[in-house]
């Protein structure tokens, strides 16, 4: 054998046993996770509510806002301009019970507070035929003017 061939068998056999010799050798990694090892995944972050659908209150309507004119007028003391704006609000169809009941009380209340008690006693007639119900509020009973008028228009309209 020549002299390069011997060289080159010592490199390839030093290649080798310098491989095997180093303690650095790669060790192959773990299984994630271990055996038998119950991993929970991390937590995530809990889902945003939704937002409030935005509702938009509904425009009030002609006969909405005037009697919220008229009742405005009434709180004012002027009560022959109220009785006016009242008038025709207490038979405004475009109006829900509960405002035409609103409207007659507060028309009966300006008629009794300007002395027009037959007017005031008929009024609180047409709330007791429109709700057989109707009631005055607490504060509003017993009220030396428009108490006896509501009593009596209570009486007429339950004997019919």
């Amino acid at each position: 054998m020549n002299v390069l061939t011997r060289l080159s068998l010592v490199v390839v056999a030093g290649a080798v046993f310098a491989g095997c010799a180093t303690t650095d050798q790669v060790k192959p990694k773990p299984a994630y996770p271990p055996a038998g090892v119950t991993v929970t995944p991390p937590p995530t972050q809990p889902a945003l509510p939704e937002p409030p659908a935005v509702v938009v209150p509904a425009e009030p309507s002609a006969s909405e806002k005037n009697l919220t004119m008229a009742l405005a007028s009434f709180e004012r003391g002027e009560y022959n301009l109220a009785m006016k704006q009242l008038s025709p609000l207490t038979t405004e169809t475009s109006l829900d019970k509960s405002g035409r009941i609103k409207a007659i009380k507060t028309l009966a209340f300006a008629q009794c507070l300007t002395r027009a008690v037959v007017a005031c006693r008929k009024t609180f007639e047409k709330a007791f035929q429109l709700d057989a119900q109707f009631d005055l509020a607490p504060a509003e009973q017993g009220h030396p003017v428009w108490g006896p008028q509501f009593e009596r228009a209570r009486k007429a309209t339950q004997v019919k």
